[in-house]
């Protein structure tokens, strides 16, 4: 396939590339330096013991919320904003909102919110992509999606630590025909890494953590735990569906949004103090586990899991605003350490790569981008991506036939 170097537009995306992959590790860094502040400031580092957060969380989250609530009045945030999937797969964010929605997340994650920095980071990424194309007033889609799609490359490089996964990600995701998809992902896959390399080359740090799980050897087993580990990632994700339905239903019957507000960040905050690894995105608690899985008791585990659930859809049910990427890695990779203590047959570096990815792979319906997520960021080597990949497929497949289940059910 030959790249389309005769569109004027295109040339001056591969330039634009450079830009907004500057704009994206730039956007990584403020909006990293900022949260990680207040959650380094109020939380500290992660722990495993029952109550042993501080009780002034609660207060704090609650007041968090309301605060929040009262920015979104003020500055025209409506209440119902697409999340960060939804962005990506519009391949459009309009400029004019990207200041109000990146500070009211960014305040959101500083005050203790149960969510993950990832649509903070790219809306204003992506942001800076739609600004940059809608100066040149062009009516091409396409080349609208592009540069767009290209900024989002470019934070998503920094946020997930990874250039490869982030333009595989934002590819995946994206509304970009299959004849672009090559032309497409050459300028992603430049931004991304340039966001990369800005972000880690300041900071040293990442922020997408790895959950390296040492003693991986693979067994031909292994491939029929995979589908097992699948089959285990729908369940997770029923119950996830079902304690959303519930809260979805119960937080509305508060009609005074303060109250509301007050009232869901109380409870985040509450489970946070009882429960200190449900605190923030989930990335470097997940690392926690994954570093002292001798130390952790399944009893312990699933209440966590649980808290977990209810402490990031409360976030969003509160008004608070941030990415369901990283809390949805936590639950995976939380479930995977839980199926080898009830299971210790299968690996833990396999359970954990397979649930990593399996989890969100399905929620979010980017199988590729999370097989290479889930086999990387635990470490189980070439050998490990077969598993892995059958895990994130079955269970990208058994959500798909859900779905068409229910669909069918409901047109009958």
């Amino acid at each position: 396939m030959t790249l389309p170097m005769s569109e004027p537009l295109y040339r001056r995306l591969l330039l634009v590339a450079v830009v907004v992959g500057v704009g994206g590790g730039v956007v990584g860094l403020v909006y990293s330096a900022f949260t990680g502040f207040g959650q380094d400031l109020f939380f500290g580092d992660p722990t495993s013991e029952p109550w042993s957060g501080e009780w002034w969380w609660i207060p704090l989250v609650s007041g968090g919320a309301v605060l929040v609530v009262v920015l979104r009045k003020l500055w025209g945030v409506p209440k119902n904003v697409a999340g960060a999937v939804a962005y990506v797969r519009a391949g459009w964010v309009d400029p004019s909102s990207v200041l109000s929605l990146f500070a009211v997340s960014a305040i959101s994650l500083f005050v203790g919110a149960s969510l993950g920095p990832s649509f903070g980071i790219i809306v204003a990424a992506g942001g800076l992509g739609s600004w940059i194309i809608e100066r040149s007033s062009t009516a091409d889609t396409e080349a609208q999606h592009e540069y767009t799609l290209t900024g989002m490359a470019g934070g998503l490089g920094a946020a997930l630590s990874g250039p490869l996964i982030a333009s595989v990600m934002t590819g995946e995701l994206a509304p970009t025909p299959k004849k672009r998809y090559v032309a497409a992902f050459i300028p992603q896959l430049i931004a991304a890494t340039i966001g990369y390399v800005i972000f880690f080359g300041i900071t040293g740090k990442v922020m997408l953590d790895t959950f390296d799980v040492p003693g991986y050897e693979y067994e031909n087993l292994h491939l029929l735990y995979g589908a097992l580990l699948g089959i285990f990632s729908v369940l997770v994700l029923l119950v996830q569906v079902l304690i959303r339905n519930v809260l979805q239903r119960l937080v509305p019957l508060v009609k005074n949004p303060y109250v509301r507000a007050a009232a869901a960040g109380a409870v985040i905050g509450l489970i946070a103090f009882a429960l200190p690894l449900t605190v923030n995105g989930g990335s470097s608690q997940l690392a926690y586990e994954t570093g002292d899985i001798a130390s952790l008791s399944i009893g312990l585990l699933v209440v966590v899991l649980v808290g977990k659930m209810v402490a990031f859809t409360l976030s969003q049910e509160a008004g608070f605003l941030g990415g369901l990427v990283f809390p949805i890695l936590f639950v995976g990779g939380t479930a995977g350490i839980l199926v080898h203590l009830l299971l210790p047959g299968i690996p833990a570096p396999l359970a954990v790569a397979a649930m990593v990815g399996a989890v969100p792979g399905a929620a979010l319906g980017a199988p590729v981008s999370f097989i290479l997520l889930g086999a990387g960021t635990v470490g189980v080597g070439l050998a490990g991506i077969a598993p892995v990949g059958i895990a994130v497929i079955t269970a990208h497949l058994a959500v798909w036939g859900l779905r068409v289940f229910q669909e069918t059910r409901e047109s009958m």
